[in-house]
């Protein structure tokens, strides 16, 4: 009986540890499925907000540039992803037509059949999406492959322009999983918010158009961000272990299932091995007392087993992602590690060994510039025992600086020490991501800069408000700082603002976050003087509840806008001549003072009446009908009209109409009367025309100079004095001959003031473009006045276009330039190629030659060190092939490591000695790398320039080349020739 209650507990304790090995085992597979899941997020995030980038990259080109100015861009577009990565990249109107396809240039199709107005990714941004968004994956209806749509706005001043849709491959996200996850047993997943599948490891046909069942966690709680969950999967019926993570920043979830079966397998064959040996040893020890010493052995023998498992659950461990671990900082200072994954050498360059005694020598991987602030953040974790997050700087493997993210929580033990559970991961990605995106944050500085307008954005959770450099020199109030309180803000608006510009600002986010706030209000400048700013802002980021936390926006200086505006105002009100606005229905829409006053009935105003309601005239429909007709047919009319006043007394009016817009026959009039009813009435239609004639000087953007028919100046504005340099007022040049006028101007300036009309044969309108005082352009228009075939005058309009034509000179270089090597790109150099060709077919004799350089091992570099690395290789190769070249000799880029060199006037010997120098120039300079030293070398290929064909040249070049790398690499190889 006592041996029978021994046997008894042994089973008991076996049934014991049994289970706790297989709860050991599900906890291990759950936290490596989720370690999975969470690595699979953040690398399909990064995937996303790549795509993300590339879409809004594309959408400003393509609205500053259109279809043929982001060829460039579509191009880069393609090689910034994997090749079977994206299908193609489509551009619709705002109607949901295509407009571009890059699948049409890979095959001939007529876009107009095809559209995307009835698919959901376009859909959305008519509902004012206007980032980036995922949709639903379908096959495609010219490519017949299942493709996930993402798509942006196209959003060009507040309006939607269209939609740029990147279609991206089922198949090659699907890829991506299979790669982790080969076998069907396992599978992985990404699931769209509503729970459409957007790739799935196995069974994609399956997959593909479904959902998840509705009853998935995350479906559920859409909250969390993570979580595990055990489920049996609809698809192929496996029970598995489910671990699921948001991508961050994305509607997505990325879900992976381990098999049960497979996951337990070894504990379960571990188990079953150990009850048979237990079993048969029980029925031995039943049968002879002496074998129990044999049971013994037997269940030390079951122990190592176990063991061994564990051992192979801790090599599952390494194959995380990252890096588990657990970190011990005693009360005496002292820190070490208790256990740490084989994650770490990855990531520190060393290895577990030692420290679980100490862990100096993780700290001494750590950037020095890192190191204090780490220092801090497990001082502060420990004393609050509050979760630990830091990131930081290391030199891992091969002395690599790599950017960490690490996790953990802390816990007191009984000693007093503080000891952390956590997770540490590459996040070098990312942060790359974040330096493309503040360089990206600099070029629309660059761009605010070029329009003049400042830069605030609101904190509404700490109420401060922050002003760039440009708006405090709009101000002229550099003390104010670059933040401020609210109030402090506030103060500085006009009183007679402040309530409209809290509508603006304030208000307005509030009731409706998705859309633009914008207002017009004044603020103190340091003078005193009152400026008008118009503001502008969108909320960038909101919390929880949807409320905004931060606007971030633009103002601008519209205080000249405002003024001219006001001006316009007071001149229509205080003119002489009444004047009307009035629609294609003979709808007054507006009118000035003077036309109130005139033919306003008593206690009542002409806007928003009819003019058929006014008795203008006996037969008032057949006389406003037959005008307007002539008005519409001119464009404009000049005539004097009998009209009857408020009062029924019949006046004469000189009236002048013109339409808004002359291209449409329904367009809006404006209708000018002049009461010439008295003796005065020659005057006051002059008046009035100079009034237009002075309005016209004054609003002008740049120089005026108008002569009669006998030469004489009759007006000039203070605009042709400055951009002409004339030290003389306006009023002193009127009444001045063209001569008297050159006189003053001197003999390069007189020339500026062409007359195409002093030969009647000629065209009687001409422009020019000049270079004027201290480097500025001047666009100089001459345009005749003429009445009825009678020569009335002439006009000069003077225009600085300085700017303009600086623009167009950096955007000329920006095109011809590859940005990296600061050679001609691949377009500029064949210009060039074809103009030498052009140069041999005019000089037989002259001779000239083509170089193909191609960098050997490049893709070793890249490799080994990093595409930095590999840019700084680039950089040093086309600074050797700049320098052993002739002055008159030019370079390029053609792409990726292959570079060419146009060789003018040179014989074929001292082209192949060029050559071999370069050669040997570049293998005998390393190149001074953040890696250190890179030796490298380069391949040649040497062809004749000679005939029409540039095609010809570069593929002789090519084949040269070809067969210099075929022959061992670092030589020159002559195109037509066997021999180096």
């Amino acid at each position: 009986m006592a041996f029978a209650v021994l046997l008894g507990g042994y089973w008991l304790q076996l049934d014991h540890s049994h289970a706790a090995l297989v709860a050991q085992a599900e906890s291990l597979t759950r936290l490596r499925a989720l370690q999975t899941a969470h690595a699979l997020a953040l690398h399909s995030g990064a995937l996303f907000r790549k795509l993300d980038y590339l879409s809004l990259h594309l959408g400003e080109h393509w609205l500053r540039e259109g279809s043929q100015g982001s060829r460039d861009a579509l191009v880069r577009a393609h090689l910034a992803l994997p090749d079977d990565a994206l299908v193609g990249i489509d551009i619709a109107d705002a109607g949901g037509r295509l407009l571009y396809s890059t699948v049409s240039e890979k095959r001939p199709l007529e876009l107009e059949r095809y559209g995307i107005a009835d698919f959901e990714h376009f859909r959305v941004h008519l509902n004012g999406v206007k980032g980036l968004f995922i949709g639903q994956p379908y096959r495609g209806r010219m490519t017949g492959k299942w493709i996930v749509p993402f798509s942006r706005a196209l959003i060009d001043e507040g309006r939607l322009q269209g939609v740029i849709v990147m279609s991206v491959s089922v198949a090659h996200l699907t890829k991506a999983l299979q790669e982790l996850y080969p076998e069907t047993s396992d599978v992985a997943a990404l699931v769209r918010h509503d729970g459409r599948f957007l790739a799935h490891s196995s069974r994609t046909e399956e997959a593909m158009g479904n959902s998840v069942p509705p009853d998935r966690p995350y479906l559920i709680d859409r909250e969390s961000q993570r979580g595990n969950f055990d489920a049996t999967a609809p698809i192929d019926g496996v029970e598995r272990y489910y671990a699921w993570h948001r991508v961050p920043g994305f509607p997505v979830v990325a879900a992976l299932g381990l098999s049960k079966d497979v996951a337990l397998a070894p504990v379960r064959d571990t188990i079953r091995d150990g009850r048979m040996r237990s079993g048969l040893g029980t029925v031995l020890l039943l049968a002879a007392a002496m074998l129990i010493s044999q049971l013994w052995r037997r269940h030390a023998r079951q122990g190592e087993e176990l063991e061994r498992a564990g051992e192979r659950l801790e090599k599952l461990v390494g194959h995380f992602p990252g890096m588990a671990y657990q970190f011990l900082l005693r009360a005496d200072g002292s820190a070490s590690m208790p256990y740490c994954s084989p994650g770490v050498r990855e990531l520190y360059g060393v290895g577990p060994e030692g420290l679980q005694d100490s862990a100096t020598s993780i700290f001494e991987r750590v950037h020095p510039d890192d190191l204090d602030r780490l220092r801090e953040s497990i001082q502060t974790s420990a004393a609050q025992l509050a979760p630990w997050r830091c990131e930081f700087r290391v030199r891992g493997a091969g002395d690599r600086l790599r950017w960490l993210l690490g996790e953990a929580n802390p816990e007191r033990t009984p000693e007093g020490d503080t000891l952390w559970h956590g997770y540490a991961h590459d996040i070098t990605d990312r942060r790359v991501a974040e330096q493309q995106l503040r360089d990206s944050e600099a070029r629309l500085r660059q761009a605010v800069d070029a329009v003049r307008d400042g830069l605030w954005s609101w904190d509404l959770a700490r109420d401060r408000i922050a002003l760039d450099e440009r708006i405090l020199d709009m101000l002229d109030r550099p003390e104010l700082g670059s933040e401020m309180s609210y109030e402090a803000f506030r103060a500085l608006v006009h009183p007679a603002d402040r309530q409209r510009q809290d509508d603006a600002l304030r208000t307005a986010p509030s009731k409706a976050p998705d859309l633009p706030v914008a207002g017009d209000f004044r603020l103190q400048a340091a003078s005193g003087r009152w400026i008008w700013i118009h503001a502008r802002g969108s909320v960038v980021e909101a919390d929880a509840h949807g409320l905004p936390r931060r606007l971030v926006g633009t103002f601008s200086d519209v205080t000249a806008r405002v003024a001219a505006m006001q001006l316009r105002r007071a001149l229509l009100d205080h003119s002489v001549a009444a004047i009307a606005m009035i629609d294609a229905k003979f709808g007054i829409l507006e009118a000035n003072s003077r036309a109130e006053e005139i033919f306003a009935p008593p206690s009542t105003s002409i806007s928003g009446l009819k003019l058929t309601e006014l008795p203008l005239h006996e037969d008032q429909a057949r006389f406003v009908a037959q005008h307007f007709a002539t008005l519409r047919a001119n464009g404009q009319m000049n005539i004097e009209l009998p009209l009857r006043d408020n009062q029924g007394k019949m006046r004469w009016f000189d009236a002048h109409a013109v339409m808004l817009d002359p291209e449409d026959p329904d367009s809006d009039t404006v209708w000018t009367l002049v009461d010439i009813s008295d003796k005065h009435r020659t005057r006051m239609a002059l008046a009035t025309e100079r009034l237009r004639l002075k309005t016209v000087l004054e609003r002008f953007p740049g120089g005026v100079l108008m002569e009669d028919q006998d030469g004489v100046i009759t007006s000039v504005n203070r605009g042709l004095c400055g951009l002409l340099d004339i030290p003389d007022s306006p009023d002193e040049l009127i009444g001045l001959t063209h001569e008297a006028l050159c006189q003053r101007l001197g003999t390069e300036r007189t020339a500026w003031l062409h007359r195409p009309d002093s030969d009647r044969t000629t065209e009687k309108r001409a422009t020019v473009e000049v270079e004027g005082a201290r480097g500025h352009t001047l666009e100089i228009d001459w345009l005749p006045i003429e009445h009825d075939g009678r020569r009335l005058g002439r006009v000069w309009l003077v225009r600085d276009i300085t700017e303009r034509k600086a623009r167009e000179r950096r955007l000329a270089e920006l095109a011809a330039t590859d940005p990296l090597t600061g050679l001609p790109n691949r377009r500029s150099f064949l210009a060039c190629l074809d103009a030498a060709l052009d140069d041999t077919q005019r000089e037989p004799t002259r001779g000239g030659a083509l170089l193909m350089i191609d960098i050997d091992h490049f893709k070793r570099v890249n490799d080994t060190h990093g595409h930095p690395v590999g840019d700084e290789v680039l950089q040093h190769a086309a600074r050797l092939i700049r320098g052993s070249l002739r002055q008159h000799d030019r370079a390029g880029r053609l792409g990726g490591e292959e570079f060419a060199v146009l060789l003018d006037d040179v014989v074929p010997d001292a082209a192949l000695a060029l050559a071999e120098r370069l050669r040997h120039t570049v293998a005998s300079t390393p190149a001074a790398t953040k890696a250190g030293p890179v030796a490298l070398t380069v391949s040649l290929g040497l062809s004749r320039v000679f005939g029409r064909d540039a095609a010809r040249v570069l593929g002789d070049a090519d084949a040269a080349l070809y067969r210099a790398k075929r022959s061992g690499r670092n030589r020159v190889c002559v195109a037509g020739s066997a021999t180096e």
